[in-house]
């Protein structure tokens, strides 16, 4: 593997293990701020991180439902997409790289 690829391949892999944890830690105050705000429509006291994740899948342009969403509600669902997006994106650059010297190292043509 070239040394710019490695070294792609190095931040990127940091990058991800730093993103992941911040995304579980914003969807978790996204569920949390789900039962402040918003309680008749969560319906429970207390989200886990998978029904955090389900409301988050299920919130579009700041609705849920017919329901407008509060602004901290809001603010807190863009903060953990974007965090999920650049996460599957680092992953996504972390495989490709070593599919890619997967491929170039079984063909023989890794210098």
């Amino acid at each position: 593997m070239s040394t710019l690829i490695s070294s792609i391949f190095l931040l990127s892999l940091v990058a991800m293990v730093l993103v992941y944890p911040m995304y579980f830690i914003s969807l978790s105050a996204f569920g949390k701020i789900m039962v402040r705000d918003h309680s008749d429509l969560v319906g429970q006291k207390c989200l886990s991180l998978r029904d955090s994740y389900k409301f988050l899948q299920l919130v579009k342009t700041g609705r849920l439902g017919d329901r407008q969403i509060s602004p901290d509600a809001a603010r807190a669902h863009s903060s953990a997409k974007r965090l999920l997006y650049i996460g599957m994106s680092l992953f996504m650059v972390v495989l490709l790289i070593v599919l890619a010297d997967s491929v170039v190292s079984k063909s023989g043509m890794q210098a």
